[in-house]
């Protein structure tokens, strides 16, 4: 008697339908869709926002290189140069003393943009010493200011430099 309860017991157990088990696969399916998408974009503006920090970085690097009279070959007077549609670019020391990069100036650092960032709108910066002002394509007046935009997959980071020397991300 003992065989047939335990026998009735297994058999009016129920597990999960076909159906059901679908529609579980299904839901765990989108869930890991839409986790690997946000992954992705969050990793693109990641990549962007490390990329302008880094610009900001190395265009206060050239800045106190001018401010400080840092002397390479003779030379205290640096600038940076963005080129548009590419993904680095150049810390110099200007050669010839026209405040702008000439292929002739000397390179000190080529820095290349992080995962696809490329430069959408370029600039020549200039940090002339031991003036503290900036010259922006090679012009020094008053209130002028310039931008660097960094693109990645339709986001942008735009960089705004001004003739006083103040570099902030807008």
């Amino acid at each position: 008697m003992k065989k047939n309860v335990i026998k009735e017991y297994f058999l009016k157990q129920s597990g999960f339908t076909m159906t059901e088990l679908l529609v579980v696969i299904f839901i765990i399916g989108l869930l890991s869709t839409s986790v690997l998408i946000s992954f992705r974009n969050n990793e693109r503006g990641y990549a962007l926002d490390q990329s302008a920090q880094q610009l900001i970085s190395n265009l206060r690097k050239a800045q106190n290189m001018a401010m400080n009279k840092v002397n390479i070959d003779g030379y205290n007077s640096y600038g940076i140069y963005a080129k548009v549609n590419e993904n680095y670019y150049i810390i110099y020391a200007d050669k010839n003393g026209n405040n702008t990069y000439q292929s002739s100036d000397e390179v000190i650092e080529t820095i290349n943009l992080s995962n696809n960032v490329k430069i959408n709108n370029g600039l020549d910066v200039f940090f002339k010493s031991p003036d503290p002002k900036a010259y922006i394509n090679g012009s020094d007046v008053v209130d002028l200011s310039g931008s660097i935009v960094l693109g990645i997959n339709g986001a942008f980071k735009t960089i705004i430099i001004t003739t006083a020397g103040l570099i902030q991300k807008n």
